[in-house]
C-alpha cells in the first residue's frame, strides 16, 4: 500500500497551510473570548461577594436595631468609599474593588455606632485608615483621607499612594 505524496503538490500545501492558519486563528479567538468571559465573571463574582457582605452587615444592624428600639439616637447605616486618584495611578477594576473591600473591612466596625460617638472619635478613625498599609497583588498601598463626612452614611474620599519599599 502506497500513500501518495500530497505534501509535494502546491494545492495540497496551500490546503494544509490554510488548515493550520485557520486552527491558529480560531484558537486565538477562543482564548480572547474565554478571557473576556472569565474577566467579566470574576468581576461580577467579586461585586456579588461584596454585596452579600454588605447585606449581612445590614441584617446584623437591623437585628441589633430591633433589639435596641428604645434607643432613638441616629446611627451610621452605611459606609461609602470613593477613591479619588484611580485614573492617575491607572489601577484596574479588580485592584480597585479589592482595595475598596479591604478599606471597608478596616472601618466597617463603625456601622451601627452612634453618629455622635463616631464624630468624637473622628481623628482616631482617620489615623486608623491612614496608618494601615493595604496589600493588593503584592503591591502595598497607603491611603490619605481627603474628606470624611459623618452622617447616616459615612462618606470617605481617599487618595491612594503606592508605598515605596
Amino acid at each position: 500500500m502506497h500513500i501518495p505524496p500530497y505534501y509535494k503538490k502546491p494545492k495540497w500545501q496551500a490546503f494544509f497551510i490554510g488548515v493550520i492558519a485557520g486552527t491558529m486563528v480560531g484558537y486565538l479567538f477562543f482564548l480572547y473570548i474565554y478571557g473576556e468571559h472569565t474577566e467579566r465573571w470574576i468581576e461580577e463574582n467579586l461585586t456579588l461577594r461584596q454585596e452579600l457582605k454588605d447585606l449581612e452587615q445590614d441584617y446584623e444592624l437591623l437585628k441589633k436595631d430591633t433589639d435596641d428600639q428604645s434607643d432613638q439616637l441616629l446611627r451610621i447605616k452605611d459606609v461609602e468609599i470613593e477613591l479619588v486618584n484611580v485614573d492617575q495611578l491607572k489601577l484596574d477594576r479588580f485592584t480597585t474593588l479589592r482595595l475598596t473591600a479591604l478599606i471597608e473591612d478596616e472601618i466597617g466596625a463603625v456601622v451601627g455606632n452612634q453618629i455622635e460617638s463616631v464624630g468624637e472619635q473622628r481623628d482616631l478613625l482617620v489615623r486608623t485608615i491612614e496608618n494601615k498599609s493595604f496589600k493588593v497583588n503584592q503591591i502595598n498601598y497607603q491611603v490619605k483621607v481627603v474628606y470624611l463626612t459623618i452622617g447616616p452614611t459615612l462618606d470617605v474620599a481617599l487618595e491612594i499612594r503606592i508605598q515605596s519599599s
